[in-house]
């Protein structure tokens, strides 16, 4: 097993962990191999190299560091099985595929290895990818001001900044090349594959993680007090009930414009730069290893509508 690791994940609070955790893996008896990341980006490179060698790659980070673990996996074709160690501040892409962080959790994940395939989100033909939710607009303008900061603050801070300067811009959003196409102003377009996303924010929260689809939930022309109170809806991913807020289904979704002003994209809080930006469902590409059942019962989430086969039951 390959493990990488970032060491600013957190503020640098999750390099203080890692003893703890490199010690109950050897108690466990892994057979494992560490390579700490060096710089944003490096965790591609390192992840893409692992996957000729590695059947599994274990990511201890956050949704940044397992968005370019991803990436380097999919580059390769996605050879290999990825195992979240979640260990940053939102830990999203975790709770997408229904997986805790406690250790004791993941060692029994580690030691069963029991597989779920799912869609991965291909970005700009395979320049990213990404498991949970990507999205352009006012959340990409966040991720713009907090490039190479890594605390909590520094995030809300930029969160504030954001919702009370940026506008509606032009966006064209074209769903399944033409089969549904909205040129409007948006204040933000979100590209569901998972459900969460911003430490618990459930933008898209009827997106199913392996059904082949992406949930696109675009918020419309808002003026500042509406825009607040949708963005405050969040939490519970009841902004759906407001008539500014859209939903549409696809496996493709393009987005440009002709707005004077940027139009920003991001990967679960990466920063992709400006529009035009492509997203594709591959469905049922990436494999990850997941939490066993006795886990999933013990959390509530055995049955959880995150999975298609879930859905068929109901």
């Amino acid at each position: 097993m390959k493990i990488i690791c970032n060491p600013t994940t957190s503020g640098g609070r999750a390099k203080k962990k890692w003893p703890k955790y490199n010690e109950a893996f050897k108690e466990a008896g892994f057979d494992f191999e560490v390579e700490w990341t060096k710089s944003i980006n490096d965790a591609v490179d390192i992840a893409r190299k692992a996957s000729d060698d590695h059947e599994l790659i274990a990511v201890f980070g956050g949704d940044g560091t397992i968005n370019e673990v991803i990436t380097g996996i999919g580059q390769a074709g996605f050879k290999s099985t990825v195992a979240l160690l979640p260990v940053g501040r939102g830990n999203d892409n975790a709770y997408n595929i229904r997986q805790t962080h406690d250790l004791d959790d993941l060692i029994e994940m580690l030691q069963k290895k029991e597989e779920r395939v799912i869609d991965c989100i291909e970005i700009n033909d395979g320049k990213r990818y990404c498991m949970g939710v990507a999205g352009v607009g006012l959340d990409a303008d966040v991720s713009e001001q907090v490039i190479d900061k890594n605390t909590k603050i520094v995030y809300n801070l930029a969160l504030i900044r954001s919702i009370f300067r940026y506008r509606p811009r032009h966006m064209h959003i074209d769903i399944d090349d033409g089969k549904i196409v909205k040129d409007i102003k948006s204040l933000t377009t979100m590209i569901g594959n998972g459900q969460r996303i911003g430490g618990g924010m459930y933008v898209t929260p009827d997106a199913i993680i392996d059904d082949g689809l992406l949930d696109v939930m675009i918020v419309g022309d808002t003026r500042l007090i509406k825009s607040l109170v949708i963005s405050s809806k969040l939490g519970k991913g009841t902004h759906l009930e407001y008539p500014e807020v859209e939903i549409h289904r696809g496996k493709r979704v393009t987005i440009t414009t002709n707005s004077k002003k940027k139009v920003l994209g991001h990967a679960m809080g990466e920063f992709l730069g400006p529009v035009p930006h492509t997203f594709v469902c591959r469905h049922k590409v990436l494999k990850i290893l997941k939490m066993p059942d006795t886990i999933l019962e013990r959390e509530g989430w055995l049955d959880a509508s995150a999975f298609s086969a879930n859905i068929s039951k109901q």
